[in-house]
């Protein structure tokens, strides 16, 4: 065959056409009940750019003779005019943050790709998902929904370390946090914050105990990731980020699958580690890299017990295989 992806390149596809699949039944719904008409012209151009990401994935799964995934479908996954789940501004930041790793997902995928189709593909994918992070981000910051920004202070000269105190964490000689450290515990705290919100709505709404409980387990992992991050955000003498219980609806209705709930709250818990992992190679006190590092146990832990669940509930698709030659 002329067209033959690596095996990497098949995979990152498979993923992407999954993936989307289950996020445009979200935008759908949302679409349904949005009311601010700069969110209705983001979420539109979103639902676009996830058709778009799906059809011309699928196009070249195929075009490489791989059947297509099962994945998700709006007929079979969604009902988007149940009732409302979150206000507007909660909307704002989920998409920002899912975009935030989309543009992450996308820029890593795209140094791995060298198939000329495949590498077109994926570099569209980035360049669309940095101008939809770019515009809502203009938009959350002109309506004043954005997080409060940090600033450290303008240092006289350039410096280099003299210490090994510059790496202590649990006691002696502390050195406040660094600007790397800063942006390592933001990232990962915007993150939290947005799987507690999730986790939350999905409780409210599963019906299946055990997609329920596996969530409400995930609320309280975060719940507590938020307020150990804050506590130390208020030891550094940094602002607190705001937190969206309020933003959330009191329906019970589900406008979801139990399989995608499920698929939603284990891709949350990926990209937690992913963020978790982003900050410990980036992190310099020990304190500071033993808390990612924990992070990072705990959520495999809740990732696989996830798996098995959908193993069991038989949600889970089968990415390719290598060749069996034992």
């Amino acid at each position: 065959m002329d067209f033959k992806p690596t095996a990497g390149e098949i995979a990152n596809i498979w993923k992407f056409v999954i993936g989307n699949q289950a996020h445009l039944c979200f935008l759908e719904h949302w679409m349904q009940h949005v009311e601010d008409e700069e969110l209705k012209v983001i979420l539109q151009r979103s639902i676009d750019e996830a058709n778009r990401i799906i059809i011309e994935g699928l196009e070249l799964y195929q075009k490489a003779g791989f059947p297509l995934p099962i994945g998700f479908s709006l007929d079979k996954d969604v009902d988007p005019k149940e009732p409302r789940l979150m206000s507007d501004k909660l909307i704002f930041f989920v998409l920002q943050v899912l975009l935030e790793y989309g543009v992450y997902g996308y820029g890593l995928t795209l140094g791995k790709t060298e198939t000329p189709e495949v590498l077109s593909y994926f570099q569209m994918n980035l360049k669309n998902s940095s101008d939809l992070y770019k515009f809502i981000t203009e938009n959350i910051n002109k309506k004043g929904y954005q997080h409060q920004p940090i600033y450290v202070p303008v240092p006289k000269r350039a410096e280099l370390v003299e210490k090994q105190s510059f790496l202590s964490g649990w006691w002696g000689e502390q050195r406040p946090v660094n600007a790397i450290e800063i942006d390592s515990l933001i990232f990962s705290l915007r993150g939290v914050i947005l799987a507690k919100t999730l986790y939350i709505v999905f409780s409210q709404i599963s019906k299946d105990p055990m997609v329920q409980k596996y969530c409400h387990r995930g609320k309280e992992i975060c719940s507590k990731r938020v307020e150990n991050i804050q506590s130390l955000n208020s030891t550094e003498n940094l602002p607190f980020l705001a937190t969206y219980e309020t933003e959330i609806t009191n329906s019970s209705t589900s406008p979801f699958s139990e399989k995608l709930i499920m698929f939603e709250a284990m891709s949350l818990a990926e990209i937690a580690i992913a963020r978790s992992g982003n900050a410990f190679s980036a992190v310099t006190r020990r304190d500071l890299s033993t808390m990612f590092s924990l992070y990072i146990i705990e959520t495999g832990t809740f990732l696989d017990d996830g798996l098995n669940l959908m193993i069991e509930k038989k949600w889970l698709d089968q990415p390719p295989l290598a060749a069996n030659r034992k």
